[in-house]
């Protein structure tokens, strides 16, 4: 019995080291570097836009009447020229939108509920997607269309000069 408690015990114990260990980060906060801007190198006289270099696809907010909801960074393509003049890329793939969403509790809202998009920084141009629970695009447009009853998952497909990112998020429509 002492044998038994003995080995259960370690077993415990070496697999919280083995997490501990991991390199997994359980925090949800923002990397350090997240939504910074480093100035642009070039001494051309452009908008306030260009003269940053973004390092990865800007912020975007939710804005639900009061209410804010953070979509969830999906599938991403971005690209920088570094001061050398040689070039930085990222490619991410992630799961699909309705995926990505499937444990968010989404808010609820009303047809005739206001909803606007608050990006970091404007992007150059983006669509929506609404999906459905089988992963197939139902619907495409430039605004959020609220129709139709129950949970509907939105993706925000957006573009600027670095490259391109996807958002998801869902409302529920009542």
């Amino acid at each position: 019995m002492k044998i038994k408690y003995s080995f259960v015990t370690l077993t415990f114990i070496l697999i919280l080291s083995m997490m501990g260990c991991s390199g997994i980060n359980a925090s949800y906060e923002k990397p350090a570097n997240h939504g910074e801007f480093v100035e642009g190198v070039s001494g051309e006289s452009l908008d306030d836009y260009s003269k940053e270099i973004i390092l990865e696809p800007p912020n975007l907010i939710v804005y639900v009447e009061k209410e804010t909801v953070s979509p969830t960074l999906g599938t991403y393509s971005w690209s920088i020229e570094n001061e050398d003049g040689t070039g930085t890329a990222i490619e991410s793939d992630s799961l699909a939108p309705p995926e990505l969403v499937n444990k968010d509790n989404p808010l609820h809202v009303t047809i005739d509920t206001k909803v606007e998009l608050n990006f970091e920084i404007k992007p150059d141009s983006y669509t929506i997607r609404i999906w459905n629970d089988e992963n197939n695009v139902i619907s495409t447009s430039d605004k959020v269309v609220l129709s139709g009853k129950g949970k509907v998952i939105y993706e925000v497909l957006a573009h600027w000069k670095q490259g391109t990112a996807s958002y998801a998020f869902s409302l529920y429509i009542e």
